[in-house]
């Protein structure tokens, strides 16, 4: 029996076997949720409820900002702050900021925290880029840092995981709706 009818015959043994098998799904991309569709009219007016106030909003400020951003409002919880920056929490919704102005991101922005809101989502990330195609440093990246920070709604945001963009995404936590927010005794 020579090498090639053996390999032959080894090959067809192992695809008769594998013939009912199915292949394993890849669990590792970022799944997001997309929010219930919901009127126009509804979205404009949460906008205002997320009106950045900050008199150089509009203006380009290039600013020193570090590499990894990272914040987050006093009393949370350490395990609930540890599983936003590995990335734990089911990504629900996601903004990507890349190529705008920003007057564009500041707008994109409200519009997106206020569908959040909206359709009570709580995990979500924001793609503001790494900077590369700025002339000197990023300019989103330290403006989304200053803006997040203002946001009340915003309990905490870490710069993401490589898998989902690295230094150039955050994952933010935002509070629970009004409406779910109770207390048991």
């Amino acid at each position: 029996m020579s090498d090639d009818s053996t390999k032959n015959e080894e090959e067809s043994l192992f695809l008769a076997e594998m013939r009912d098998v199915t292949p394993l799904k890849s669990d590792n991309k970022v799944k997001i949720k997309k929010p219930p569709k919901k009127p126009l009219k509804q979205a404009i007016a949460n906008i205002d409820s997320f009106t950045i106030d900050d008199a150089f909003s509009d203006a380009e400020i290039i600013e020193e900002c570090p590499d990894i951003l990272s914040f987050s409002r006093s009393g949370l919880q350490h395990s609930v702050l540890k599983k936003l920056r590995q990335g734990k929490q089911p990504v629900e919704h996601l903004l990507d900021l890349h190529g705008l102005t920003v007057a564009e991101a500041r707008k994109e922005l409200q519009v997106f925290l206020g569908d959040c809101e909206a359709a009570g989502l709580r995990h979500v990330i924001i793609v503001h880029g790494k900077g590369f195609r700025s002339k000197d440093k990023p300019v989103i990246k330290p403006m989304l840092n200053r803006w997040l920070r203002a946001v009340d709604n915003v309990l905490a945001f870490h710069s993401a995981q490589p898998k989902d963009g690295g230094n150039g995404a955050v994952y933010v936590l935002l509070k629970k709706p009004k409406a779910s927010q109770s207390f048991t005794t």
